[in-house]
C-alpha cells in the first residue's frame, strides 16, 4: 500500500506539471495585461508586470521538485560514506575532532549558516542546491555514526569477529544492511525541512532568479498587493499547503 500510495503522488506531480505544459501550449495567450484577475484565459491571474502566474507557479514546483531530487540523493550518499568513515576507523584522537565538530555544527542554526554562505558566494538556485548540501551532511553522517557504534555493540557483530571475519566485511555484509533502512526513512523525513529552507531562501531573493520562479519569491512578490490583488498569492499559498501535504504524506504513510 505505502508504494501504491507514493507512485499516485509522483503520478500527481507529473500530471500538474504536464497540465502547465499544454496550458501554456493552448489556453494562455501571449498578450497579458498587468494585474489581471483569474479568468478562463489566466488561471491564476496576471502578476504586476503581466506575467501568468499559473505558468510561474508550475515553474516554481518543476524547481521545488529538482532541488529535492539533487539535495536529497547527495545528503544520503555524502551523509552515509562519512559515517561509515568515522565509525570504520579507529584513530581515537582523529575520530574525536570530527565528532566534536559535528556535534558542535549541529548546535548551529542552518538556516542562518545557509544564508551567510550565500551572501558570500552569492546568490542563485545552484548555489542554494550546494549550500543546503553542505549544511545538511553533518547531521546525517552523525546519525550512520551513532547507528553503526550502537549495533557493534550487538552479539551478532562480536560473534563475526570472533569467527576471523575482516572488518570490511562486516561493515558491508552486516552492518550496512542493519543501518540502511533506518537511514533511508531518516533521510526521507528532512524532505519537508528541505522545501521550507529553499522557500525560505527565495523569500529572502537568495535562491531562483529571474525569469525563473521559486514559490518563496512569488510568495513575496504577492505579499506586497495583499488586498489590492489577492490572487498574486492566494494561489500560491494553497500549491505550497498542497506541496507540503504531499511531501508529508509521502514521508509518513505506512
Amino acid at each position: 500500500m505505502p508504494k501504491i500510495f507514493k507512485r499516485k503522488i509522483i503520478f500527481f506531480l507529473v500530471f500538474i506539471l504536464l497540465l502547465g505544459y499544454v496550458y501554456k501550449s493552448f489556453i494562455t495567450s501571449e498578450k497579458a495585461t498587468h494585474l489581471s484577475p483569474p479568468s478562463l484565459q489566466y488561471w491564476f491571474g496576471t502578476d504586476l508586470t503581466g506575467s501568468d502566474i499559473f505558468l510561474k507557479s508550475m515553474n516554481a514546483l518543476g524547481i521545488e521538485i529538482l532541488t529535492i531530487s539533487i539535495v536529497l540523493p547527495a545528503i544520503y550518499f555524502l551523509g552515509l560514506f562519512l559515517g561509515m568513515i568515522l565509525s570504520y576507523f579507529s584513530n581515537d584522537k582523529i575520530r574525536e575532532f570530527f565528532l566534536n565538530l559535528i556535534h558542535y555544527w549541529v548546535t548551529l542554526p542552518v538556516l542562518l549558516i545557509a544564508l551567510f554562505l550565500l551572501i558570500l558566494i552569492g546568490a542563485g538556485q545552484k548555489n542554494a542546491i550546494a549550500v543546503m548540501i553542505f549544511i545538511l551532511i553533518p547531521t546525517q553522517a552523525l546519525y550512520v555514526y551513532n547507528q553503526l557504534e550502537t549495533i557493534k555493540k550487538n552479539d551478532f557483530v562480536i560473534a563475526k569477529m570472533s569467527y576471523g571475519l575482516s572488518k570490511s566485511y562486516i561493515y558491508i555484509y552486516h552492518l550496512f544492511p542493519n543501518v540502511q533502512k533506518g537511514f533511508t526513512n531518516y533521510t526521507l523525513a528532512r524532505m519537508p525541512e528541505i522545501l521550507m529552507m529553499n522557500l525560505a531562501l527565495n523569500f529572502l531573493g537568495l535562491g531562483v532568479q529571474p525569469p525563473f520562479s521559486g514559490f518563496g519569491r512569488l510568495l513575496y512578490d504577492g505579499l506586497s498587493f495583499m488586498f489590492s490583488a489577492w490572487w498574486m498569492w492566494v494561489f500560491v499559498i494553497i500549491l505550497i499547503t498542497v506541496l507540503f501535504t504531499l511531501v508529508d504524506n509521502f514521508v509518513t504513510k505506512k
